[in-house]
């Protein structure tokens, strides 16, 4: 039995969509074709990627001339993944805004036309900042891992079983967060800005003592060791070297935190550094 294709418009372009086991499955030639990407390349990518590649399905349809055609088509969830795989930078400059207008656009508009019903499932949905805090800890995952970020999305969807990670109920954002690896909310604590600005004027002055204790070591003990303990010296430079930098990153990490918290005079900080406070 073949399948009817249901048009999408977007952006005065029409997007192909079919229904295997009533689900949506978007056809990836006229997007293609829509966007100006070699078919052929688009193809052989997808069949190199293995979660692309094990999502694919050929769906049988009628073509306007009556006849049936084999058209590849991926889930709806999937779209996105394919897309955002695409390289801006390895594109002909002529479209460059139109490839990225459906990186950004086209997934929403397909997911709000054929999923109405998901939003009323998941009333309770994680807040435009959490979103941002699971791309950053997909982001760091892929960097710790090496996996690709289309197969940790993936990976998560499934988990927490959600379309997309937009969906995530708020009451599984810290477990979500765990699960990528990260940070969780339940790590975090909340610290007065004053109180902030007063631990920075803390590490300043010690700071300014270890310069002290660094200049008398250079003065009057580093040419003493190495000549007769090159090792002891190597270890107390090396110590002294990793205080001053340690320091040194604590003050800049504080004071971007000062610019950044001075706009609402609260912000959090991971339970790690809870000598802060």
């Amino acid at each position: 039995m073949s399948n009817q294709i249901q048009l999408v418009q977007f952006h005065n372009q029409q997007i192909s969509i079919l229904n295997h086991n009533n689900k949506p499955y978007v056809a990836i030639k006229p997007i293609c074709e829509n966007i100006g990407l070699d078919w052929e390349a688009q193809r052989q990518r997808i069949k190199r990627n293995e979660i692309l590649n094990s999502t694919a399905f050929m769906i049988k349809v009628v073509a306007k001339d009556g006849k049936n055609r084999d058209v590849l088509c991926l889930p709806l969830g999937y779209l996105n993944g394919w897309l955002a795989g695409i390289e801006l930078s390895r594109v002909n400059p002529e479209i460059k805004p139109i490839l990225k207008q459906y990186q950004l656009e086209c997934f929403d508009v397909l997911y709000n036309h054929f999923m109405p019903k998901v939003a009323q499932q998941f009333p309770n949905t994680i807040s435009p900042e959490q979103q941002q805090q699971i791309q950053q800890a997909v982001n760091e995952r892929v960097y710790r891992t090496g996996e690709k970020h289309q197969a940790v999305y993936s990976k998560f969807h499934q988990q927490f079983k959600i379309p997309r990670y937009q969906d995530l109920p708020a009451s599984k954002f810290d477990k979500a967060i765990e699960w990528l690896g990260g940070v969780s909310m339940r790590n975090f604590k909340s610290i007065n800005i004053d109180n902030l600005k007063r631990q920075y004027n803390y590490l300043a002055t010690i700071q300014e003592y270890y310069y002290k204790v660094f200049d008398l070591y250079n003065d009057a003990l580093s040419d003493f060791l190495n000549k007769n303990s090159p090792a002891l010296h190597y270890s107390f430079s090396t110590a002294l070297n990793k205080i001053q930098v340690n320091i040194g990153l604590s003050l800049n990490f504080i004071r971007s935190e000062i610019d950044i918290g001075s706009k609402s005079k609260i912000i959090n900080f991971a339970a790690d550094i809870d000598y802060l406070s």
